[in-house]
């Protein structure tokens, strides 16, 4: 038995060391960056682990690793405080009253989604398109409504990645629209975009055959990766003719975008590429725009929120994970100068610990800071951009 305890012992720290290094050390592929994510959000895991390995030592009696052991649990926990302390740091300047039981117990916001219908919105070239719709409780009133536009480097993935996040919004009073928009064949940058300028013109028209009556002049977009691209350019852009609605919309102006680690100047994120084996930035949105900055310039500007972002531009949320190994969070700097330059209203929440979909574990720290800053966004009076002052932090 005290063999067995020895064995387990170490094995069970040295997983944690492993994973404990990963809140200090950049992930060298793209598994171990999707598992550093969960590490960032879960720290009490790496503790607790410790903890128990520590037991078994002692079970097993085996004085040098005793004195090991408490030597790596020691720096395990020391590492695993570093997020909760920067959350917490972030949390008081923010005035954000943080819920530790319900980070204990976040899930991850995966598996099947439960919205309330599913309606193919437009079919396009015989595609059938759908969203799914989250009705908020109540029925009768006019009620405010997010378009909900997922990621997947504009060619995978699917709506309904984030069904949690979507039924928290709905039991806030907001109706909740997920959408899909075609992913092939690329270059699909004209087809992405107009899909979702689709979407948002059937939300505004035609919402009540989904059994809510929508204001249609307090819809807000909300996209992560490169859904968060597309809906700033949505934002940005309604009237572009030459990026036009996929079908016919109508009035395709949002009264807010929020984006969650979206690119936001595609000439910058080609120049400067992060590691191709967690993310291969210049093949995505080379396949996405149809070639390179040197062959498609113009493109590559007309398809970049930093050059699309004019002083009518509706308040804007920026959410970054300051961590993030896929979307590099200068991309947040650089619009928000462009936005503070021209006066636009808007937010940055850059969580300094989080990884690329931090906000994927529900209820974690991260999700919960901006959880807050989503709601402030979204109950602001003001329906059209106006030269308040920024709320940056």
């Amino acid at each position: 038995m005290r063999a067995l305890a020895l064995v387990a012992s170490i094995a069970v720290t040295l997983v944690a060391a492993a994973c404990a290094t990963l809140l200090v050390v950049p992930a060298p592929t793209k598994p171990l960056a999707f598992l550093s994510l969960v590490v960032d959000e879960k720290t009490w895991v790496l503790v607790g682990a410790a903890l128990v390995a520590a037991g078994l030592a002692r079970a097993a009696q085996a004085r040098p690793w005793i004195v090991a052991q408490a030597i790596l649990t020691f720096v395990i926990v020391a590492l695993a405080c570093i997020p909760v302390a920067q959350a917490i740091s972030l949390a008081a300047r923010r005035h954000v009253a943080l819920d530790f039981p319900r980070w204990l117990a976040a899930p991850l916001d995966v598996g099947a989604a439960r919205p309330a219908q599913t309606i193919v919105y437009a079919t396009i070239e015989g595609q059938p398109l759908a969203l799914d719709v989250y009705r908020p409780p109540g029925a009768g009133a006019r009620v405010p409504a997010v378009v909900v536009i997922h990621g997947g480097g504009w060619s995978a993935d699917d709506k309904g990645d984030a069904p949690r996040a979507n039924a928290w919004l709905a039991a806030r009073g907001y109706a909740v629209f997920d959408v899909q928009y075609r992913l092939a064949p690329q270059p699909n940058w004209q087809t992405a975009l107009g899909d979702v300028k689709c979407a948002i013109g059937w939300v505004k028209r035609h919402a009540q055959d989904a059994g809510v009556d929508v204001d249609p002049d307090a819809v807000t977009l909300l996209g992560r990766s490169a859904g968060g691209h597309l809906a700033l350019l949505a934002a940005y852009a309604p009237d572009d003719p030459t990026l036009p609605p996929s079908c016919e919309a109508g009035d395709t102006r949002v009264a807010a975008v929020i984006s969650y680690y979206g690119l936001t100047d595609l000439t910058w994120a080609y120049a400067n590429p992060g590691n191709p084996r967690v993310f291969d930035t210049r093949a995505r949105v080379g396949n996405f725009l149809g070639g390179t900055p040197a062959t498609i310039p113009e493109r590559y500007r007309l398809m970049s929120p930093t050059e699309r972002a004019t002083a009518r531009a509706p308040r804007t949320l920026l959410v970054h994970g300051g961590r993030d190994r896929f979307v590099d969070v200068a991309h947040v700097e650089l619009l928000a100068s462009r936005l503070r330059a021209l006066g636009v209203p808007h937010e940055v929440l850059v969580v300094p610990y989080a990884q690329h979909a931090f906000d994927f574990v529900a209820g974690g720290l991260g999700a919960q800071l901006a959880e807050n800053s989503i709601l402030r966004i979204l109950r602001s009076p003001s329906r059209t951009p106006s030269r308040t002052p920024n709320r940056t932090p």
